[in-house]
C-alpha cells in the first residue's frame, strides 16, 4: 500500500480504517499472500491505525540526502 491519507478535515471518522480493509480485501481476493507498507517513523496516527489493523514493524530504513550548503 502505498501513499494512502486522509484530508486532515475528515480524519478520526474510521475512513483510513476503511480504505485499508477494502484495499487489503481485494489484495487478498486477487490473491495476494501479504501486504507491506511504509510508515514514517513520527507518524503516530498511521502507526496506530495499522497496529490496530494487526500489522507489525518488519524493519526499520533509513533515507539520506546531501546536507544544505
Amino acid at each position: 500500500f502505498m501513499a494512502v491519507e486522509v484530508d486532515p478535515a475528515h480524519r478520526r471518522r474510521g475512513l483510513a480504517t476503511a480504505v485499508m480493509a477494502a484495499l487489503a480485501r481485494q489484495a487478498l481476493d486477487e490473491g495476494a499472500s501479504a501486504a507491506w507498507l511504509q510508515v514514517e517513523a513520527d507518524n503516530d496516527g498511521a502507526r496506530a491505525l495499522y497496529e490496530g489493523m494487526d500489522f507489525a514493524v518488519h524493519h526499520h530504513y533509513h533515507h539520506y540526502r546531501q546536507a544544505e550548503a
